[in-house]
């Protein structure tokens, strides 16, 4: 290729052109010549370009337009080439392009075309020789730096914290955006600086490039805190990591590093140090807090639960109200018309009403855990044998009923009338869920807990009584059996049921110190539980019943009446007085403890127990009888703490009546306290 000529001057692009040039020759990477005659567009060029373009050699030598010899180029290419050419003939001088051409072989290849464009003396553009130089192997390693760069930038800008690359002199090679956060500049501005170059304080900086110098001089990886400051000023350390950079013969050629902000773990540490200083102020102010958001939880769960409770009571006392307002306005009216027939009827429909509601409030009280229990020992076999009859008349004669009792069964100290009406409840649901046929089997047995986890039971280790109501009908879902103890929740059809039977059961069971669990499962069947603490002692073997009160007529005895509620207190009055009894009405416990202290003479008093005024009616009775020892006492109530009437069954010559109440009980309560008072007066 001596033959090579240039005809005009050189000037530094040429100069350039040159250079590369004679490293071509030098290196054998020329890949094909031509020449351009511009004025002819007539291309003439040696048999390595016509191979290089996929060209036939001949016509190559003797001449192709432009046009034909383009055609080869990339089309991604052509319009960049075209404009490169065009603007070297334009100018004159140097021409230098990259592309890619279609080879012999079917295959693009890059190579670099170098060229001069030659004017005459009038500056027309006559020659435009060139040679073509082959850098596929040049381009294919830039694409995979540029590939292994691009997944560097990746894999840094996906790494938390800040991540870099630095030279053998510290400049900024690579970083991702922490790195980028960290400085508080661009990366256009770092990128290829030192740290003096870009951080504004020279003395950290100095500081950062002595500790990277020491690490690639050593060849030895560390992880040190560097104190640091933010791009707002704000002090900060980082925890770094930092090792060398090596290249492919184990020569350090820089330093990688990545490091993460540790300035909240130190203030943690610090603040651990203080704390130990105080820790058990810290630790009560603490689970002061998590009581307080607990108590607070409990509160919005009460709250939601009160008012899905009281939504129901609403519902049920509306009907009950209604039947009872309805009913009384019709005797009203039948007896301003003299249709006296038809009160009996009407005074019938509200009396069941007052019942209902009766029911309703027991049922309410009993899943609260507030009614009025009588425990005694009991023989539950004894007790679930004496229901059989009741249970099968209940469930009906196509459900078969089967009883198995455990024959070492224990006693169990109980209100036993509250289990026989519990026990009723679990056979008429479990009859509900059979559809008019199949098996209800109740069986007892001994369970001995002994405060295992695998039990979830709310009970204290101990012995108690398994008594189970199982069914083969429909099961329950477990969504289902999970609400069914919740007040008012109900699968049967509206109208059909009150949705309190088992929530009443479940809180019978609770106030007895007992509890309840539920096992069912779709299309199986379901088994209800109940578990009863264990009596030590001796019990009767027979279940006696209490008989009907009887209305019976007083004697001039003395009874004080004393209730907050004008309406019960009347009636009460009424109803003793006319029995014959002599009746003296206070509204509240302050004023009844006077009279009980006057000189006045009291046979029995009837009090209820909540009372206005800071004085109860049971703690107004016990002051009384501090005088008048064995004074009979007659507690009527609508609502009791547990604790208020255990104390209140404790004390002799006392009884108790829930409110609302029949007339014949109480006064069949009231006769029996004036028999104990006379016996008092006897014995004084």
């Amino acid at each position: 290729m001596a033959d090579i000529k240039v005809h005009a001057p050189l000037d530094h692009r040429s100069q350039e052109a040159s250079e590369r040039l004679q490293l071509a020759l030098e290196a054998g990477a020329i890949v094909g010549t031509w020449v351009w005659d511009i004025p002819g567009d007539r291309f003439t060029a040696d048999e390595r370009f016509a191979r290089t373009f996929g060209l036939c050699p001949r016509q190559c030598q003797e001449g192709l337009p432009l046009k034909v010899v383009t055609g080869s180029i990339h089309p991604d290419d052509v319009i960049r080439v075209e404009a490169a050419i065009g603007e070297a003939i334009a100018r004159g001088g140097a021409y230098r392009c990259e592309y890619r051409v279609l080879s012999a072989s079917g295959t693009y290849r890059w190579i670099e075309a170098n060229s001069h464009a030659e004017m005459d003396a009038n500056g027309v553009p006559r020659r435009f020789p060139g040679i073509l130089l082959d850098i596929e192997t040049r381009r294919v390693a830039e694409a995979e730096r540029d590939k292994i760069a691009a997944l560097l930038r990746t894999f840094a800008e996906a790494v938390p914290g800040v991540v870099y690359a630095k030279d053998r002199h510290g400049r900024m090679l690579v970083a991702n955006h922490g790195t980028t956060q960290l400085i508080g500049k661009p990366q256009d501005f770092y990128l290829g600086k030192t740290d003096l170059d870009y951080l504004d304080d020279k003395a950290q900086a100095q500081v950062v490039m002595e500790t990277d110098r020491r690490i690639m001089e050593s060849g030895v990886a560390e992880q040190i805190e560097e104190n640091v400051s933010h791009s707002d000023g704000s002090p900060a350390t980082w925890l770094s990591v930092k090792t060398p950079l090596l290249n492919e013969h184990g020569e350090v050629i820089g330093l990688i590093g990545s490091s993460i902000d540790v300035t909240a773990r130190k203030e943690a540490e610090l603040a651990v140090k203080e704390l130990n200083q105080t820790l058990e102020e810290r630790i009560r102010a603490a689970v002061q807090d998590r009581e307080e958001a607990e108590r607070a939880m409990h509160h919005s769960q009460k709250m939601e639960a009160v008012g899905q409770l009281t939504g129901g009571i609403a519902h049920d006392f509306n009907n009950l109200l209604a039947g009872i307002s309805g009913s009384l306005e019709l005797v009203q009216i039948r007896m301003a018309q003299g249709r006296l027939a038809d009160v009996d009827k009407y005074i019938t429909v509200a009396q069941g009403a007052v019942t209902r509601a009766a029911s309703l409030t027991h049922r309410l009280l009993a899943f609260s855990r507030r009614q009025t229990l009588s425990p005694s020992p009991t023989d539950v076999n004894a007790l679930v044998r004496g229901m059989e009859e009741l249970v099968t008349r209940s469930v009906g004669p196509e459900i078969r009923l089967r009883i198995s009792t455990a024959s070492d069964l224990w006693p169990a100290l109980i209100d036993p009338a509250q289990l026989e009406n519990a026990l009723l409840n679990l056979c008429i649901n479990a009859r509900d869920a059979l559809l008019d046929c199949g098996e209800i089997h109740i069986h007892t047995s001994n369970l001995v807990h002994d405060g295992s986890a695998d039990l979830d039971y709310h009970l204290m280790p101990g012995g108690y009584l398994n008594i189970c109501v199982s069914d083969n009908g429909s099961g329950m879902s477990p969504k289902t059996a999970a609400k069914a103890i919740e007040p008012f929740f109900t699968t049967k059809p509206a109208g059909t049921g009150t949705g309190l039977g088992l929530s009443m059961v479940y809180g019978f069971a609770r106030q007895s110190g007992g509890d309840l669990h539920i096992k069912s499962e779709e299309g199986a069947g379901t088994t209800i539980c109940l578990y009863l603490p264990r009596y030590e002692g001796e019990v009767a073997t027979e279940i006696t019943h209490t008989a009907h009160s009887v209305i019976l007529p007083g004697n001039g005895e003395t009874v004080l009446v004393v209730d907050d509620e004008p309406s019960v207190r009347m009636l009460v009055a009424e109803l003793l007085s006319g029995l014959g009894y002599h009746v003296i009405e206070a509204a509240d416990g302050v004023t009844g403890l006077q009279l009980l202290q006057s000189e006045t003479r009291i046979d029995v008093l009837v009090s209820d127990i909540g009372l206005p005024g800071g004085m109860n009616g049971r703690e107004m009775a016990g002051i009384a009888r501090k005088s008048l020892r064995g004074l009979p006492v007659l507690f009527i109530t609508g609502y009791a703490e547990s604790a208020v009437m255990e104390k209140a069954h404790l004390e002799p010559r006392t009884l108790v009546l829930t409110k609302p109440f029949v007339l014949d009980a109480l006064s069949s309560r009231v006769a029996t306290l004036v028999k104990l008072s006379k016996m008092r007066s006897t014995r004084q």
